[in-house]
């Protein structure tokens, strides 16, 4: 048996929809009525809409770390001359206790 490029289109639709019927069994139907093609069109409209889903919250979590970042930036603490006072009485306080 040779594999040709129809046949291996074939393949790779007949795996994209097993792959996908789990998820939505009407893709399966509708292979089985308009073709594995069509169905794969059909998959990929179905799916735009989860795509755009998962890029908004990805980019709602980065712009939460950002905001978490800038306000961790601004906090008293961090400021070099309290930064550095604290690292150097911590530090001490280590070398005086572990001994």
């Amino acid at each position: 048996m040779k594999l040709d490029r129809t046949l291996l289109k074939k393949i790779l639709y007949i795996m994209i929809i097993l792959a996908i019927a789990p998820f939505a069994l009407e893709v399966v139907l509708l292979a089985d009525i308009a073709g594995a093609e069509f169905a794969i069109l059909f998959a990929i409209y179905y799916l735009k809409s989860t795509a755009y889903i998962a890029f908004e919250r990805w980019l709602e979590f980065k712009r939460r770390v950002v905001a978490a970042c800038t306000l961790l930036a601004g906090l008293y603490f961090f400021r070099p001359r309290v930064l550095a006072s604290h690292l150097a009485a911590s530090s001490l306080l280590l070398l005086l206790t572990s001994a």
